[in-house]
Formats: structure tokens, C-alpha cells, sequence
């Protein structure tokens, strides 16, 4: 499955991801996260695209099981 978050604009953060357990998660219980799309293969749900709040980062980055992606790449380039 994959599950990626990255930084969209001051003070939010987009995350993806095609697991549908953590979807799931993410529709119960983080009402202050929003889809910013859903998409879909042969009209099924393939993948979801969330807007988190800046503030919830580490939750997402503990839920999504990734760390963000500049500092990913900042850390491969050392």
C-alpha cells in the first residue's frame, strides 16, 4: 500500500494513501481532516487524498507510517 504525506501550502499538509483500514481510521476518528479527492479505477476506490492541519503532524506522519517527504529527501542527500 502506499501511504505518503508532503507539505501543499502554509500551514497544511496533503496525505495519500490506498489503505483502506486507515482511511477507515482517518473518516472515524480525524473529523478535522478533510478529502481533498478520492480516486478511482473501474468505479473503485483505489486511493484518498486528505488536507491535515499543520498542527497534526506528527499524527499524521505516526498514522501514515512515513515522515514527510523534504526531510526525506534532505536526509538521502547527506
Amino acid at each position: 500500500m502506499s501511504n505518503q504525506v508532503w507539505k501543499i501550502e502554509t500551514g497544511w499538509l496533503a496525505g495519500y494513501t490506498e489503505d483502506r483500514d486507515l482511511i477507515r481510521r482517518i473518516k472515524r476518528y480525524k473529523k478535522d481532516w478533510s478529502i481533498m479527492a478520492d480516486y478511482f479505477k473501474s468505479n473503485r476506490l483505489v486511493g484518498v487524498q486528505f488536507r491535515i492541519p499543520i498542527e497534526q503532524r506528527r499524527p499524521a506522519e505516526r498514522m501514515f507510517g512515513v515522515a514527510e517527504n523534504e526531510e526525506n529527501e534532505e536526509n538521502q542527500a547527506i
